[in-house]
């Protein structure tokens, strides 16, 4: 699929449409796909790791207005945001199968309950939570390395992956999967979007926007530092990156 570069990063701007079709073909799906967000972005432009990893994912998808908008400016008229949560409902509808890895066991059998109420039709492989690992120790963890070989010996079509980020990011690329017909999606909070113990806000908030505010006002203590890096950060990188073309 065409990339396209905004704030040094290569984004896929796709419909949810193409990204059905593209997920239905067993030859796509390979690899990782990522979601960053602003904060991410800059962070990949001072972290080559994380910034390699973007580089070379299967799709580096756009979520959020931050993206919509830097896609439109380097001239994707069309360009959308994709959201993790609603491919994931779509997804949920077709012939594949599915893994969900992430969050803590509470939240996987509450996850679990719905899928079951609102998809059952849905093929899934398996549930389960990983454990907790830093950043900085991802990819040597043994219990890591176990839960990724048994997850593969089940050969689902899509592994979703709900962890903070960039450390679901950093998981993919490092347990990226070799073989043709299963794909790793890094979807983060989606998982308790799902389980219901997170919420995403009205879909009016979003459309305008204004997402990050919302987050702000329900969860201070997490998003305070997110946004007051990404206040600190973006314009100088925005002009940078501007007056570079």
């Amino acid at each position: 699929m065409k990339r396209i570069r905004i704030l040094n990063i290569p984004f896929n701007p796709v419909t949810y449409q193409e990204l059905i079709s593209f997920f239905g073909n067993e030859n796509n799906r390979q690899g990782y796909v990522c979601f960053p967000d602003l904060y991410n972005i800059i962070r990949a432009n001072e972290d080559d790791i994380l910034k390699n990893i973007y580089e070379n994912s299967t799709l580096t998808l756009p979520d959020g207005k931050p993206s919509q908008f830097l896609l439109k400016r380097a001239g994707i008229k069309n360009a959308t945001t994709i959201s993790g949560y609603w491919l994931c409902r779509e997804l949920l509808k077709t012939n594949l199968t599915h893994f969900f890895y992430g969050t803590t066991p509470q939240n996987l059998q509450l996850i679990k309950e719905k899928i079951s109420a609102e998809f059952p039709q849905a093929k899934i492989a398996g549930f389960k939570s990983p454990p907790f690992v830093s950043e900085n120790n991802l990819q040597l963890n043994k219990e890591l390395q176990a839960d990724m070989q048994y997850i593969n010996s089940l050969k689902p079509d899509i592994i979703w992956i709900g962890l903070s980020s960039p450390k679901q990011d950093m998981l993919m690329y490092y347990y990226k999967t070799e073989t043709k017909g299963t794909i790793m999606v890094g979807v983060g909070a989606v998982f308790d979007y799902f389980a219901g113990t997170a919420h995403m806000g009205p879909e009016w908030v979003k459309k305008i926007g204004l997402r990050w505010l919302y987050q702000l006002l329900k969860d201070p203590k997490r998003y305070y530092i997110r946004l007051f890096y990404i206040f600190r950060k973006f314009p100088y990188l925005f002009f940078k990156n501007s007056s570079e073309k």
